[in-house]
Order: structure tokens, then C-alpha cells, then sequence
């Protein structure tokens, strides 16, 4: 697994010397089990390129993919939309995007948005989607849990990760479940979850991953 905008490992990261990760703190924690290599061979994290339009308008423009989204449909994606989305993604104060490829193709994205204004950030949200091409073929757990363990490696301070389901998403809420996040509670339609650091990623529930399509 690898991430073209990071080019430090979780470990240098631990380390203490990445100044955008620790902002030149040092803190104290406990190792994480590391995934398997071969699955960890087969993803890339990387941020959303302008280039990347319409691909990005391609895989987005999808009404049943925004029913589970927690943001509301905007209708057509547009090049104009779908750039200005782009951009929106590269802003790094506040959240973390990545394009997911998985064996050198675009499948979706994944997203930490910081839950507080500390510094190193303690705790956020993940949120995430697969084009429709993509679904049903094991994608989604190994994305979630390397991003997961990928998030926790490079930002030590942080404890604590949520995340939400709509309450019609079953497929979803089995893969927190099977990864081992806890459910907490409900939010209207949604189905709230938690991972502590000390839960660990148990990476032996891992299905292997399907071949893509055509």
C-alpha cells in the first residue's frame, strides 16, 4: 500500500519527524499490528489530481451512491462540479481525502475529517464510497481497515475513530462489524460506530479482495 502524497512510512512517521503529522511533537505509542503484504501490494492512497475529472464525475454521477452518503445528491456532476469537489478535497486543515486504486485502478475515495482543532488531531471521522462498478466484490473492507490502520500510523495522538452508516447500507454495517468497530448509537437514519486504538485491526477477517471487472 503505498500513497503518492505521503512519501513517509508509518514508521518515519512515528518517528516524531514528520512535521505536517506531529507538527514537531513527539508522542508515545503503542505499535499496530502491520497488514498482510499482500494486501497491502494491492491498494494505493493518493490525492485527487485536476486531471482526475472525469473519472471522479464518472464514478460520482450516481444517485443510488449518494442514498448511503451522508451529504445530499447536487444532481448531475458536472466537469465544473466535479473539478470544484476536487478541489475541495486538497484543502488539508480540516480532513483527509484519498482516491483509492486498487491494482492501478480508481475504485473510490476515503476521508478523515479531524473532529477537533488540537494539534496533533485525537480523534475524527472516516466516511467513504466505491463507484457501483466496484460493489460486491470484497473491496471495501481492506480499504476501510488499511486506511484505518493507515490513519492511526502517521497521527499517533489519535485515539479515537467514528464513523456513520445509513441504516439501509447492511452491506456496510457488516463490514464495520466483521473489522471489529462498536457500534455506539443512532443519529436519525444513521448507525453510528467507533474504533478505539486499542481495539486493533483484526486483519485475519480480511476476505481476499475480488478481481475488477473487464
Amino acid at each position: 500500500m503505498t500513497d503518492k502524497a505521503d512519501q513517509q512510512t508509518p514508521h518515519a512517521a512515528l518517528s516524531g519527524n514528520v512535521a505536517e503529522t506531529l507538527r514537531g511533537k513527539r508522542i508515545a505509542a503503542a505499535p499496530l499490528l502491520q497488514p498482510p503484504a499482500e494486501i497491502m501490494a494491492r491498494f494505493c492512497f493518493r490525492a485527487w489530481e485536476n486531471e482526475d475529472a472525469p473519472l471522479y464525475r464518472a464514478l460520482l454521477d450516481d444517485a443510488e451512491l449518494w442514498r448511503y452518503m451522508y451529504e445530499d445528491y447536487p444532481g448531475e456532476i458536472t466537469n465544473d462540479l466535479a473539478q470544484g469537489l476536487i478541489e475541495m478535497s486538497r484543502q488539508v486543515s480540516h480532513h483527509k481525502v484519498r482516491a483509492v486504486e486498487y491494482q492501478g485502478r480508481v475504485v473510490g475515495q476515503m476521508r478523515m475529517q479531524w473532529r477537533t482543532e488540537v494539534t496533533p488531531p485525537q480523534s475524527g471521522e472516516i466516511s467513504y464510497w466505491l463507484g457501483r462498478d466496484y460493489w460486491g466484490l470484497g473491496l471495501a473492507a481492506p480499504m476501510i481497515a488499511l486506511f484505518t490502520w493507515r490513519c492511526l500510523s502517521i497521527f499517533p495522538a489519535l485515539s479515537t475513530i467514528t464513523a456513520r452508516v445509513h441504516r439501509d447500507n447492511s452491506a456496510s454495517e457488516r463490514v464495520l462489524q466483521r473489522l471489529g468497530w462498536h457500534k455506539t448509537g443512532t443519529d436519525g437514519d444513521w448507525l453510528l460506530f467507533e474504533m478505539r486504538r486499542s481495539d486493533g485491526i483484526d486483519w485475519s477477517r480480511l476476505n481476499k479482495p475480488g478481481a475488477l471487472p473487464g
